[in-house]
């Protein structure tokens, strides 16, 4: 897992703004805006079902944009990775007040014109405080009283005017983009303009979440992001040995097999091969302890650490009385081994089931020597 990156802390705020025109463009933020901005195919969908489904795709817009606000706000510098689901905020409610402040202002243009700029004003003034108390707080009741809408401003004063003339400067280039595009043939004109709606939505939380960063001291937030990194960049199989002893209390089937699947992608460390062994026992799985005993010499023999080949060697004998490593040239270096450490009773178990077994290897001969009787005592 690539490291996050967290934000610089005494940034001025004008370059991180200036920065974050890149950040649609990086990472999950990018597949997000291919990904939803294909999805726009669906207004081509016949008539109620076209409806839900444009419906549906702008929520999953505001889901991820309210991710990259959080995640903003908390410090990351990094947009987060596209998830189905998502804990955050409340997306069908920021995706309800603003389909309802477009239908206002539409529909005071039809029959109050002289009120429209008011409109205008009051929708761009109130939008974003409402935003960002639905991503972190979710409450719609919370994010419509008016006390709220004031508590937000008076804290970022006239910093507040930053995401104000930003939604402003987003409506009018989404209006900007919309003709523009118009001119192209439909079936690129839908993901184009929907590529650019993904885009700015996205700039637009992050920016909201750029000012809590910036102002968060003001605002009494403590920086998440070195928490979460230190979190996930933590070592991960520490989290999987902490996750695995939970399950273990009520499934240690289970918890086997995911210490096995990890076992199985990559090197894993001695501490999972052990608590995979411990799994194994408690459900009296000789079969397996066998098999990962095998897997488990060969991976120590190839890294060099003889004296714990040798532990499992003894272990598995315990098992299965005649035990032997399944590769001739393991078996010959561990009986090796185990002569120089003194282990005088495994050596000859080694190199007789060596000889036996491979009576015409090349090495034969010379683990003759040490399959004499076994010294008593040792």
């Amino acid at each position: 897992m690539p490291p996050i990156r967290t934000a610089v802390e005494d940034m001025p705020l004008a370059e991180r703004l200036l920065n974050g025109l890149r950040y649609p463009l990086r990472g999950g933020a990018l597949a997000a805006c291919i990904t939803l901005g294909l999805c726009h195919y669906v207004v081509l969908l016949p008539s109620f079902v076209g409806l839900i489904a444009v419906v549906i795709v702008w929520i999953a817009t505001l889901r991820y944009a309210i991710d990259c606000l959080v995640a903003t706000a908390g410090g990351c510098d990094d947009p987060p990775e596209v998830q189905v689901e998502s804990p955050s905020g409340n997306p069908p409610g920021i995706f309800i007040l603003h389909a309802f402040a477009v239908l206002a202002c539409v529909a005071t243009a039809a029959f109050a014109p002289a009120w429209l700029w008011l409109a205008l004003g009051a929708a761009a003034l109130l939008l974003p405080a409402i935003n960002m108390s639905l991503a972190f707080d979710g409450d719609l009741g919370v994010a419509l009283n008016p006390l709220t809408w004031v508590q937000v401003i008076a804290r970022f004063g006239a910093a507040y005017l930053i995401p104000v003339l930003a939604n402003a400067g987003l409506v009018a280039t989404i209006m900007l983009a919309r003709n523009s595009i118009a001119m192209l043939p439909l079936a690129l004109s839908l993901p184009v303009f929907g590529f650019v709606c993904t885009w700015l939505a996205i700039l637009d939380f992050h920016w909201m979440g750029a000012l809590v960063w910036h102002y968060r001291e003001r605002l009494g937030m403590g920086p998440e992001a070195s928490t979460v990194a230190a979190r996930l960049e933590a070592n991960p199989d520490e989290q999987l040995l902490a996750e695995c002893a939970t399950i273990a209390r009520h499934d240690p089937e289970e918890a086997a097999i995911r210490l096995r699947d990890r076992i199985h992608e990559r090197y894993a460390p001695g501490v999972v091969h052990a608590r995979f062994r411990e799994l194994l026992r408690k459900l009296d799985r000789k079969d397996l302890l066998i098999k990962h005993g095998q897997d488990w010499i060969a991976q120590l023999c190839t890294s060099g650490d003889d004296r714990r080949a040798l532990g499992v060697v003894q272990e598995c004998r315990g098992i299965e009385a005649r035990f032997l490593p399944d590769d001739p040239g393991h078996a010959v270096l561990l009986a090796k081994a185990a002569a120089r450490l003194g282990m005088h009773e495994l050596a000859w178990h080694l190199a007789n089931g060596f000889v036996q077994r491979w009576p015409r290897h090349a090495a034969a001969p010379e683990l003759q020597l040490l399959a004499a009787p076994p010294r008593t005592g040792t």
